[in-house]
């Protein structure tokens, strides 16, 4: 009889090790997965992100090329092109070597 009890006692402690080592595993897949997500998501933001630098970058160098053919006799104001004789001689003068 006391074989019995202690055979029994033992297949509840291994069932409740198995019930619980069952119980950690699908909490750590459940992380994974989790995890898994996170690193999906901050890739594509990091691409994205990336691709917008480029864009913004090629958008600057486009920019910086229009303005170097502009001649040294004119000046950007406001997006247009304003020669000398529209400048005061003041302003000039800062840019006068």
């Amino acid at each position: 009889m006391a074989d019995a009890r202690n055979a029994a006692r033992k297949s509840r402690k291994l069932r409740a090790s198995r019930d619980l080592w069952k119980q950690r595993c699908a909490h750590k897949q459940q992380q994974i997965r989790q995890l898994r997500i996170i690193v999906r998501d901050l890739s594509r933001s990091r691409d994205h992100w990336k691709t917008r630098v480029k864009e913004l970058a090629q958008q600057l160098q486009a920019v910086s090329e229009d303005h170097a053919l502009i001649d040294l006799s004119g000046c950007i104001f406001f997006g247009g092109v304003m020669n000398h004789q529209a400048m005061p001689q003041t302003f000039l003068s800062l840019f006068s070597d």
